[in-house]
């Protein structure tokens, strides 16, 4: 029996799973870098200063907030780039599936840029725009016209010419977007494109594609893959090939956009809220 056909035996996980997982991991990872954060820097940053915690505390707070739950965060984007490359595989008009994420992305940029570089934007005197990074969804559609490319340039010839015109070819593409992630510095950079990239070329083999994500996180990171990516392409690897019961065919990517954070946090008076909400859980431990 061949190792794929023993995977399929375990394999439990329908799509719809895939994007439940995907999506609250993303909320924790938001959560994390936006709320929780702001409170360690503005907040319980000044109650150390105050002498109303103690440093251990504090810093029990950082370590969890850094090391545990942003982690948990990390298991998001590959499932992210696994869905897109089976939607692209999938979609009956891939010129729309590719519109409308250019859609979200420039939907999603004013309250990403409000969202995690307000300050920085206000320093520059671009508020409510940074142009100096840009939101997820432009990785994801650069890495739908990398597939495109790679689709374009695919070879069935038995010719060795052919094909090793067809590999460079589609070698270049992911080349080109991936330095076009970097140059415009879109989240997660070349990362995104590669781990989509390594998603469809491995189509046809769930084993090898989670091998090749692997080693496109090394090649990328130049690190180990730590355990929360390990677990992403464990889910991946547990994927069954089917959708699941309900159509969540643009849920996720709508989720996400809505998910970034909108003005209203960014105002004074409910930051204020929030520091009030939370020193009273903190009085009553």
């Amino acid at each position: 029996m061949s190792i794929d056909r023993k995977i399929n035996r375990i394999q439990f996980l329908t799509g719809n799973s895939l994007k439940f997982i995907a999506v609250l991991t993303m909320v924790i990872d938001h959560l994390c870098k936006i709320v929780l954060q702001w409170l360690l820097s503005n907040y319980w940053g000044t109650m150390v200063d105050n002498e109303q915690m103690s440093w251990e505390r504090f810093q029990e707070i950082d370590n969890l907030i850094r090391f545990d739950l942003q982690s948990i965060g990390t298991i998001a984007f590959p499932l992210f780039c696994f869905l897109l490359a089976e939607g692209f595989q999938h979609t009956r008009s891939k010129k729309r599936y590719i519109g409308l994420m250019l859609a979200f992305a420039l939907i999603s940029e004013v309250p990403f840029d409000i969202g995690f570089f307000s300050a920085y934007s206000r320093m520059e005197g671009t508020f409510p725009f940074y142009l100096k990074y840009q939101n997820v969804f432009f990785t994801l559609f650069l890495g739908l016209l990398t597939l495109v490319c790679l689709e374009r340039f695919s070879c069935e010839s038995d010719l060795p010419v052919d094909r090793i015109k067809s590999v460079v070819l589609q070698v270049l593409s992911v080349v080109l977007f991936s330095s076009i992630a970097e140059g415009i510095r879109c989240d997660y950079g070349m990362q995104g494109i590669l781990f989509i990239s390594a998603f469809y070329i491995c189509r046809n083999h769930r084993i090898y594609q989670v091998l090749l994500f692997l080693l496109a996180y090394m090649g990328a990171t130049g690190n180990q893959p730590p355990l929360c990516t390990l677990l992403a392409g464990l889910l991946i690897l547990l994927y069954n090939g089917k959708r699941g019961k309900l159509k969540l065919k643009y849920f996720f990517y709508v989720f996400l956009s809505s998910t970034y954070p909108c003005p209203v946090f960014d105002s004074g008076r409910t930051r204020k809220i929030l520091a009030e909400m939370t020193n009273c859980s903190l009085s009553r431990n």
